[in-house]
């Protein structure tokens, strides 16, 4: 007797412990896929641009970015019930025509509209190896370290797989004497860890 007590505690105590993380991953969706502690990147993407919507320079920019977990801070947005994350990132591009790659890094804000939209904007810093002055052929750029900011439109196909549409343009805001500046848009694929 003490035994099937025992056993109907026990199973009485796992089932309140248990429901309600149950209730909560069939009412919130299940969680996202975790990234190991120790790795210091939880999302990669790739893809290509075509480069410098003016047309003063050609090719295609093969673009490369890491959003990093580190410094990365996370809440729910308000009024639309979703998540919204603030990521550091690294990435560059390279110019399949030899002319103007970049290096970069700054912050992106993720939002999600739905589980399966988003936007992102992101803001900061790149350097590249195109032209400063007016006179040596396409872009005149003014500084080698220019500001970059980015907009994204994106859709999860799961949960670690999505595709994002993004424009990003970079400028020295007049800091050098001359100032093109360069835009370019293109597609990305994204892997969630």
């Amino acid at each position: 007797m003490f035994t099937l007590t025992k056993t109907v505690f026990v199973a009485s105590l796992l089932a309140a412990t248990c429901a309600p993380a149950a209730i909560a991953a069939d009412y919130y969706g299940a969680p996202p896929l975790q990234t190991r502690s120790f790795a210091p990147y939880n999302e990669v993407r790739g893809g290509v641009f075509y480069h410098d919507t003016m047309d003063r320079e050609t090719g295609a920019d093969i673009n490369a970015e890491i959003l990093l977990r580190w410094g990365a801070l996370a809440w729910k947005t308000p009024f639309l019930d979703t998540q919204s994350m603030l990521r550091p990132h690294v990435g560059g591009n390279l110019n399949t025509a030899g002319d103007t790659s970049m290096v970069y890094a700054g912050y992106t804000l993720t939002i999600d509209l739905t589980d399966q939209l988003f936007i992102e904007g992101s803001f900061g810093g790149m350097a590249h190896n195109g032209h400063t002055e007016a006179g040596q052929g396409g872009l005149a750029l003014g500084c080698n370290v220019m500001f970059r900011e980015s907009a994204s439109a994106g859709f999860r196909i799961n949960q670690a797989w999505n595709v994002s549409a993004m424009i990003e343009h970079s400028s020295n805001n007049g800091y050098c004497s001359d100032n093109d500046g360069l835009t370019n848009v293109g597609v990305r694929l994204g892997y969630a860890f």
